[in-house]
């Protein structure tokens, strides 16, 4: 037979994690209305509750934050309703990278992606250099 105090304890060890609409909102740097709106899409549950009375859990912060993760990627509003009802593989998506173009000479560019370009500017621009060097070269010899 349990006592009150197991019973208790118990009920405190589960107590689940509450939160406001604000609340959710600065956890996960999303707008209240934003929330409401993958709320109307779909894309994350319910409050529990109704009106202001309405709480969100956990899970909704980790719905937000996964969505937040495929914005990262590129990934539309419609591609994450269905990766979020897990009807497509995360893995059949392709991932966007964002790709800076430069042109050597008409006719010919060069595309490097924003990542290498922010990491390395010095090699990026000695790469564009040596490359406009060469194919103006190449055509004046022509």
């Amino acid at each position: 037979m349990l006592d009150i105090m197991t019973v208790e304890c118990y009920y405190k060890a589960m107590e689940i994690k509450k939160y406001t609409i604000e609340e959710l909102g600065e956890l996960t740097g999303y707008t209240r209305r934003t929330i409401r709106y993958y709320v109307q899409e779909g894309l994350i549950d319910p409050p529990a509750g109704r009106g202001r009375g309405g709480f969100y859990y956990d899970s909704h912060v980790q719905q937000l934050l996964r969505i937040k993760s495929f914005q990262e990627k590129g990934i539309g509003i419609t591609a994450m309703v269905s990766l979020m009802k897990k009807e497509v593989p995360e893995a059949v998506l392709p991932s966007r990278e964002v790709m800076i173009r430069y042109e050597i000479v008409p006719g010919i560019e060069v595309n490097i992606s924003r990542e290498i370009e922010i990491k390395e500017p010095k090699k990026v621009l000695e790469i564009i250099r040596l490359a406009k060097s060469i194919a103006k070269g190449e055509m004046d010899n022509e």
